[in-house]
């Protein structure tokens, strides 16, 4: 995915310590539709064991 025209703006950070795959997958399509409603950009996502990391960022117009 080019990223050309998208600044950084933020990260929304999902803890999922001690979650199962389904209440994980909830989690992240829950975030996905507030990005989506912000109307910003999910840029990357990022995970550790304990964390997902979704980069967020804006067009710009």
């Amino acid at each position: 995915m080019k990223m050309d025209g998208v600044e950084i703006t933020g990260v929304k950070v999902i803890n999922i310590i001690e979650e199962n795959a389904a209440a994980i997958e909830n989690m992240v399509n829950r975030a996905i539709k507030e990005i989506r409603e912000k109307d910003l950009v999910l840029m990357d996502v990022q995970t550790t064991a304990d964390n997902i990391f979704l980069i967020l960022g804006k067009r710009h117009t």
